[in-house]
């Protein structure tokens, strides 16, 4: 099982020009992943995303990236939760 190392920081969602809640939508990928959790759908459809912030939402400039303290590859992890909930 392939979980995301994020530990919800947030720094990436200071520098996100969209206000993606990143470090929620990768909870809600890893507890799918690990716990095969049908909730993490209803979490990222009406908690994560309820205000209109979608992983598709993502204009892929990097700047998360830049200040992750853990250097995910933020913009392709957030293409892979996109293909999970979207």
């Amino acid at each position: 099982m392939n979980l995301i190392s994020c530990t919800a920081c947030k720094y990436c969602m200071e520098q996100c020009p969209k206000h993606i809640a990143i470090p929620g939508l990768f909870a809600c990928l890893n507890a799918k992943k690990h716990f095969n959790d049908w909730n993490a759908d209803y979490y990222y459809h009406n908690i994560q995303t309820s205000s209109g912030r979608k992983t598709s939402d993502c204009i892929r400039c990097g700047r998360c990236e830049k200040i992750c303290p853990q250097h995910l590859p933020i913009r392709d992890l957030l293409v892979e939760v996109q293909k999970e909930f979207e």
